[in-house]
């Protein structure tokens, strides 16, 4: 058939995923999402690009306003990533970032050209989580592990 590619090859981008966004807090779902978005990672030989979102709620807030310092608990999750990440063979990079959560991840997904974010349930009620916002308002896709 006349105009059909070679087996095996396509118009655009590559077959699989080439980035994945990746919510991570520290807690068992953002652990959960973490493991299953290396695996896909490692299966499509793609990248990880970590995020840890601190809100900005009244008191954080105050106390970092116009601080250029990471938090605390954004280095203890960034050291806890090298230990857990170690020898995976993955390439990955963390950042860290304050303000809505949903809206955070999709605007570094999206300024990154990710292909999928990946973030774990929330504990929270359904309507007010970060899983629902972003389900309901991503423009990609988005896999929400238990």
């Amino acid at each position: 058939m006349a105009g059909r590619l070679p087996a095996g090859q396509f118009e655009i981008g590559k077959d699989g995923v080439g980035l994945l966004v990746v919510g991570f807090d520290g807690s068992d779902p953002s652990r959960n999402a973490l493991a299953y978005a290396t695996g896909l990672a490692r299966r499509d030989d793609a990248a990880l690009l970590i995020a840890f979102v601190e809100s900005l709620n009244t008191a954080t807030l105050w106390f970092f306003a116009g601080s250029p310092i990471i938090p605390d608990s954004a280095n203890d999750l960034a050291e806890d990533l090298r230990d857990e990440l170690r020898g995976s063979g993955i390439p990955w990079q963390f950042v860290s970032l304050r303000g809505d959560a949903a809206r955070e991840l999709e605007t570094l997904a999206s300024s990154y050209m990710a292909d999928a974010i990946v973030v774990g349930r929330s504990r929270s009620t359904w309507r007010a989580s970060v899983a629902a916002k972003l389900a309901k308002r991503a423009r990609r896709t988005v896999l929400i592990v238990p």
